[in-house]
């Protein structure tokens, strides 16, 4: 074997120390995307958490109202889980009423001058009006 068949042997032996530091370089930004997605993740899932409770709560409250007679609708309130809802029924009319309901409890703050994004928050108050009919 010559001098020249021997370096070009050995030359394709294994990894150059460049090839091996490209190769981690790449692996890192790949498990870096990894821990990045399963933060982001595990957020939007709490956020669904957070909004489902939320929407249980303000379920309960309806089919609560709903079971109320019509002229016995007034002023309410209730604690469902981590949700303090209260509610306040005014007549619109001699055969309506509309039921304004507040939640307060964790959720989705809105975006505000200090912060960049939504978060999440212990103390979110949200609002829904119900209408109610006469029977």
């Amino acid at each position: 074997m010559s001098r020249s068949e021997a370096a070009v042997t050995h030359a394709e032996g294994g990894f150059s120390l460049v090839e091996l530091v490209m190769a981690l370089i790449v692996l890192s930004f790949g498990v870096v995307g990894l821990a990045t997605t399963t933060l982001f993740i595990t957020r939007e899932l709490t956020l669904a958490e957070v909004t489902t409770a939320r929407a249980i709560a303000i379920q309960s409250v309806m089919e609560n109202i709903r079971a109320t007679p019509y002229d016995s609708l007034d002023v309410g309130g209730d604690t469902i889980g981590e949700m303090v809802i209260s509610w306040t029924a005014t007549a619109n009319t001699a055969q309506d009423k509309a039921v304004r309901i507040v939640t307060v409890g964790p959720g989705l703050a809105p975006i505000s001058a200090v912060q960049s994004s939504p978060m999440l928050s212990n103390s979110v108050a949200d609002t829904v009006v119900y209408r109610v009919l006469r029977p």
